[in-house]
């Protein structure tokens, strides 16, 4: 649990899947934005991470900037994407009108996590997402 662990330290795939499992279904993070939140690794590091990302972890609502997924993943995840309306049927995924907006409580465990992995915490102008 991330309350539990925010201020010890974990490797950067454990941070990038504890992200993953906060973000709501009907919503969508890039890997850049993921990389972002955590304040270290860029988008191939979050999509290298993801691709380790234990059973259960919502791996589809973590997808390109563009709003697709991978080809080797887009069958399997366009039927997670249907289920929860994330994208009409042969269309991408709207980061406009998916992306994940964090609560003020989900943002506490944001920055338990980027202390865990010895970042500083988010100043409210790095909320631009």
């Amino acid at each position: 649990m991330i309350e539990d662990r925010a201020e010890e330290s974990i490797d950067y795939a454990d941070a990038v899947h504890q992200l993953a499992m906060m973000v709501p279904p009907g919503a969508v993070l890039s890997y850049k934005d993921v990389a972002e939140l955590l304040g270290s690794g860029g988008a191939r590091q979050a999509g290298k991470a993801m691709g380790s990302a234990p059973a259960g972890t919502p791996w589809w609502r973590i997808i390109r900037s563009n709003g697709s997924m991978a080809p080797a993943l887009e069958s399997e995840a366009r039927i997670h994407w249907e289920e929860e309306n994330l994208a009409a049927p042969g269309r991408n995924v709207s980061m406009k009108t998916k992306r994940w907006n964090p609560t003020e409580s989900q943002w506490e465990k944001i920055d338990g996590l980027r202390r865990a992995l010895g970042n500083s915490e988010m100043w409210e102008a790095d909320d631009q997402l």
